[in-house]
């Protein structure tokens, strides 16, 4: 993955402030070389990927590992993507959310806790690069992935 490096970010401080902060080694992917993860994919084997990302400079860059899977996703033209989290999926207002679209989504960003708005990021990126549907589901019940394929559990995002 090649990645641009981030200049500055936003961080939010102990006093729930928020403050500019220098990028560091942090990047955002800007490409995937699909066809390396295409021909393993061909041959039987499952990448892993790490969230790293090489820079024009050819430094480490640490990028975010939801959206690394959804820029991922995107490229590969994927019809699901499945993010792993602690709870059962989307909340709002306190109620488990089984479905929700783009539109629903953005709308309710501002009221969705700072560890799902990642994860809702991510999913809207997704989408946005063609990704049919965004699973969001525990990691840590029983079968997470077969239960979200079949949307037994989670929350399943959409373009509609």
């Amino acid at each position: 993955m090649k990645a641009e490096r981030k200049k500055r970010l936003i961080i939010v401080d102990e006093r729930g402030r928020k403050k500019v902060i220098d990028g560091g080694y942090t990047g955002k992917i800007n490409a995937v070389k699909v066809d390396l993860l295409v021909f393993l994919l061909e041959k039987g084997y499952v990448p892993v990927l790490a969230p790293i990302a090489t820079s024009e400079e050819f430094e480490s860059l640490n990028v975010d590992g939801d959206r690394t899977a959804a820029v991922v996703a995107g490229a590969l033209k994927a019809d699901r993507l499945i993010l792993l989290t602690d709870v059962e999926g989307l909340l709002l207002k306190g109620k488990a959310v089984p479905k929700i679209t783009v539109t629903e989504a953005e709308g309710a960003l501002s009221s969705i806790g700072k560890g799902m708005s990642t994860k809702v990021h991510a999913a809207l990126e997704a989408l946005s690069q063609g990704v049919k549907e965004v699973l969001v589901t525990s990691g840590v019940r029983q079968q997470p992935i077969s239960s979200a394929l079949n949307h037994e559990s989670g929350t399943v995002m959409t373009s509609e």
